[in-house]
């Protein structure tokens, strides 16, 4: 059986599974790199593979995501702030998503990023995280408002509907119709 990407779902696990590998990874790149900047190349990689995510589900190719996602690599390390890099990296995905993505009904999509972008980086800043414990909880949360976007524009219901279904799911829908409405 072929099964449909569901957005909301798929960025609530993408966002659990950032949080928890969030220690290991960061850890891991600060014997490479002094830590701010270990925290933020995984957090920079946390976007890059959500992005990735967002081409996969639009259908756009992965070359149009380069652009932005080099400004977020090379703001990296000449930002010394946490909250700018955050606010930058929220304001550049939601050009990915928006912008690249889905672009379609244009003012709206700015309005709704806008709030979607800046609530996500103010409640994953208002828990001022300190440690790693407390940043691994606040990745989530900031991809959990993320889910909010595609439950607000309703775009899983169009990407739903552009994959290709199995003959059998739409056989097994067509029946159950036919049992519900009464008319066989």
């Amino acid at each position: 059986m072929k099964t449909t990407s569901n957005p909301i779902r798929s960025t609530i696990i993408y966002g659990l599974l950032c949080g928890l590998g969030l220690i290991p990874i960061s850890e891991g790149l600060s014997h490479v790199v002094f830590w701010p900047e270990a925290l933020y190349l995984t957090l920079w990689m946390y976007i890059a593979v959500y992005s990735f995510l967002l081409t996969h589900w639009s259908g756009q190719s992965v070359s149009s995501i380069i652009f932005p996602l080099l400004l977020i690599l090379i703001a990296l390390f000449g930002i010394d702030s946490m909250s700018l890099f955050w606010v930058l990296a929220s304001a550049i995905l939601g050009w990915i998503r928006s912008g690249i993505c889905f672009p379609q009904r244009m003012r709206r999509r700015i309005i709704g990023e806008l709030i979607l972008g800046l609530g996500g980086a103010a409640l994953m800043l208002s828990l001022t995280p300190a440690s790693t414990l407390t940043w691994s909880l606040a990745i989530w949360m900031f991809f959990l408002v993320q889910a909010l976007y595609f439950v607000i524009f309703e775009t899983c219901i169009n990407i739903q509907e552009s994959i290709q279904r199995d003959p059998f799911e739409k056989a097994r829908e067509q029946a159950e119709n036919i049992l519900l409405t009464g008319l066989w």
